[in-house]
């Protein structure tokens, strides 16, 4: 089950990662109070929350 947390983590990562062009593109254009931020914040959160239960796991 460690080996999961740990997987997800990392695919959360890199979808955070693949979406900072993006977000860098449109704040550019629109500004930033008008970009969606949920790209990169939600693949944070879910990332954050995957290694803290990767640690907390200790088996």
């Amino acid at each position: 089950m460690k080996k999961t947390y740990l997987v997800i983590a990392v695919l959360a990562l890199i979808a955070c990662l693949t979406g900072i062009p993006e977000l860098a593109e449109g704040i550019a254009l629109r500004g930033p109070g008008g970009v969606n931020y949920g790209r990169i914040l939600f693949p944070l959160l879910i990332s954050g929350v995957f290694f803290w239960l990767f640690k907390r796991n200790k088996t």
